[in-house]
């Protein structure tokens, strides 16, 4: 079962700092740390439902409560997008907004220097390229494009 762990800290959080906190709840196949969240694989649902009731909330670091909630997967007929040169300084929730006024965004991941962006409709993702590549954002000039990496739809 693969349960998301949001409001990590990527750059000060370990995949076996995280494996070890939800071990006691049950076996971990494997863990993925992000910028600001982490993917955690369990074996058995059971503790893993276990390990989400009783993480959820926890501060792994002071003033950093986890959000632990079992992965939700992301819809297929969305519009996936790179954006690269992304500055460190700029959230996933700022560059979702600078998404969002160009049309509904179904997720944003920030990860590391670059992000993924998924849109719901073709010419909302067509029209956040052509007006937001080059566009400076923290101080740095994104690229905006459309991703070829795992997607299945092309124009």
């Amino acid at each position: 079962m693969k349960i998301f762990v949001g409001n990590v800290d990527g750059a000060d959080t370990t995949p076996e700092e995280l494996a070890a906190l939800f071990a006691p709840y049950g076996t971990v196949m494997s863990c993925a740390v992000m910028k600001q969240f982490a993917f955690v694989h369990m074996r058995e649902n059971a503790g893993a439902l276990r390990a989400i009731e009783a993480l959820h909330g926890h501060e792994l670091r002071p003033g950093r409560a986890l959000v632990v909630e079992m992965s939700r997967p992301r819809p297929l007929n969305t519009w996936k997008i790179f954006v690269g040169n992304v500055s460190a300084a700029c959230t996933s929730q700022e560059l979702r907004s600078l998404f969002e006024r160009r049309g509904r965004v179904i997720e944003c991941d920030v990860v590391k220097d670059y992000a993924f962006v998924h849109m719901e409709k073709e010419a909302d993702a067509k029209a956040a390229i052509a007006q937001l590549n080059g566009k400076e954002v923290k101080g740095k000039r994104i690229n905006v494009e459309l991703s070829t990496k795992g997607n299945w739809r092309w124009w």
